[in-house]
């Protein structure tokens, strides 16, 4: 019996052991070979995992996510552009365009993200800026507005230029941006399409999506890729950015400077699904959500809406470890006017007893004051306006009495 227990013992502690080494090989952070990357959750913008993630390195062809973000805010889709150039006068990949050309935005933003056409590219700088150089102003800003602190972008397709560089960190934050237009996600997961051109209707041009993540006849492809940008130059070597869902969530990974482009593509998925595995994020509250009220009189309590949807990344396991609550703040409201849906209040969201994010709380109701002056002021005018009246009728009776006296009786 003793031999017995020893026995199933020291199984017992074999069986552990192995269980504990699977868990902690789970979790070991990538060993990727890109100089710089970062993992951030795309819904709250928390870094999960990075590698020199603030390094300033060049960027390449993924500069062209933010060149897209800007043609998709100041254009429309439907828009004519006619091309001021030649490819032939650009250096780096083309789709072909010539001088003269006429496209629409839609298409140029396919052979920008599909085929990371320079000349589409410099046409949408042209079209919208008058010039790249101008253009890059407006892409500077966008980045600054995104929280992106250390890029300077000098054109629109990313050709080598030893001021025009971003970080991993900057990089992922535009993807993450990206993400939220449905434009941008319908042209990056086209798989192939077929311009043809306005000008010259026997001219078509054929491209394809050169995004392998997503191809399923590739040997790079990723079942929980949903978009990317890649890029390369003898400078910058290989660049990448991308986003994965699994379950719902979103994550964002960018690399800088990869030597190896097979290796590069693989460490992407090895990122991916250590984000995956070992984090998950939880829903604390969804736009919309009534998150609290306020209470103007006894008579009167407005419920207070949520305007987006807050998130809270865990680590896998901890998901019922942790507690929100909705803190609002002190403002008086009892004189004041509002609709329906207007934001009316702010709100700090805290996340086991600590400060997190705040948030606009929008009116669940609408609300129309009238000061109490303005209604007596009114009664008043209202009383006046009687009296004058009154006063009118009877001076009219008066007068219709002594002439109705004066006419039947005389003097």
């Amino acid at each position: 019996m003793r031999r017995l227990l020893k026995i199933f013992n020291i199984l017992f502690l074999f069986l552990f052991s192995f269980t504990y080494t699977t868990v902690q090989a789970e979790t070991a952070e990538p060993q990727i070979n890109a100089e710089g990357c970062v993992l951030i959750d795309a819904s709250t913008g928390e870094v999960l995992f990075g590698k020199n993630e603030e390094k300033v390195l060049e960027p390449a062809s993924t500069t062209k996510v933010m060149t897209a973000i800007i043609a998709l805010e100041k254009c429309k889709l439907d828009d004519e552009v006619t091309v001021q150039e030649d490819f032939t006068k650009i250096d780096g990949t083309a789709i072909g365009l010539l001088k003269g050309d006429v496209v629409t935005v839609r298409e140029l933003l396919l052979g920008l993200i599909l085929e990371s056409g320079n000349d589409c590219a410099n046409a949408l700088a042209d079209h919208i800026s008058g010039n790249t150089t101008e253009f890059a102003k407006l892409m500077n800003a966008k980045a600054k507005e995104l929280g992106a602190l250390h890029t300077n972008f000098k054109n629109p397709s990313g050709l080598p230029d030893p001021e025009h560089t971003t970080t991993a960190h900057d990089l992922a934050l535009f993807l993450r941006e990206a993400l939220n237009n449905k434009d941008y996600m319908t042209i990056s997961n086209t798989p192939s399409y077929t311009i043809t051109l306005k000008n010259n209707p026997q001219k078509t041009i054929l491209i394809n999506n050169k995004n392998y993540m997503i191809n399923k006849n590739s040997r790079y492809y990723y079942p929980f890729a949903i978009c990317g940008k890649n890029g390369y130059t003898t400078k910058s070597n290989h660049t990448y950015v991308a986003a994965a869902e699994k379950d719902g969530h979103v994550l964002v990974a960018s690399f800088l400077n990869a030597l190896d482009k097979d290796k590069n593509f693989h460490d992407m998925q090895t990122v991916f699904n250590y984000g995956f595995d070992n984090y998950s994020l939880v829903h604390l509250y969804k736009d919309g959500d009534k998150v609290s009220e306020y209470k103007i009189n006894d008579d009167l309590t407005i419920p207070l809406i949520s305007s987006k949807n807050i998130d809270y990344v865990v680590p896998k396991g901890k998901e019922n470890s942790i507690s929100s609550e909705i803190k609002v703040e002190d403002k008086d409201l009892s004189k004041q006017s509002f609709d329906k849906d207007d934001d009316i209040l702010k709100g700090t969201v805290y996340v086991n007893d600590k400060e997190y994010i705040s948030v606009d709380l929008k009116a669940g109701t609408s609300r129309h004051y009238e000061s109490p002056i303005s209604i007596n002021s009114l009664s008043q005018n209202n009383n006046a306006l009687i009296l004058i009246g009154a006063s009118v009728a009877i001076l009219a009776g008066l007068f219709g009495l002594r002439k109705f006296i004066k006419t039947k009786y005389g003097k």
